[in-house]
């Protein structure tokens, strides 16, 4: 059973792994966030040399996903919406996934310290909400694709 209708089998692989080493290097930038942006002490961390390659694969895999969602809008997306299956989920992510857009970039360019405090918690509330909502979205679409193959064979 093909994944995703529409596309080779690579391209379910492609997201899960582009989505899911995203969230790490999100993660992993954690702590950072806490000690320049909140101001907390925190003893835990990646080290100087590992947080810009740490940054730089967050970065290019975040557009990735960008891109995978312009290639999931020529079929999934819109069938989905069509057909009115699992959307709210896939609206939210789709919102969020923007949303980081703007806000990450927001990251580079405010200049000002609570804009920047303001984007950085919004960038990472934001990411977590994507990957749960991902989460929902793969599980909530699976259940549908599954009572629909039980219905055509009945």
């Amino acid at each position: 059973m093909k994944k995703l209708t529409g596309y080779p089998n690579w391209f379910f692989w492609l997201i899960i792994l582009t989505i899911s080493v995203t969230t790490l290097t999100g993660l992993f930038m954690l702590p950072w966030v806490m000690e320049f942006k909140l101001q907390w002490e925190v003893d835990f961390g990646l080290s100087g040399e590992l947080r810009l390659p740490a940054v730089v694969m967050h970065v290019l895999l975040g557009w990735l996903l960008l891109m995978l969602l312009g290639a999931l809008w020529h079929s999934h997306i819109r069938a989905g919406w069509r057909k009115k299956l699992n959307h709210w989920s896939g609206l939210v992510m789709s919102l969020s996934l923007i949303t980081l857009a703007l806000t990450g970039v927001g990251l580079y360019y405010l200049s000002s310290e609570s804009a920047q405090l303001f984007a950085s918690l919004l960038h990472t509330f934001l990411g977590m909400l994507l990957f749960s909502g991902f989460v929902w979205h793969y599980y909530h679409g699976r259940k549908i694709r599954l009572h629909s193959l039980r219905r055509h064979r009945s």
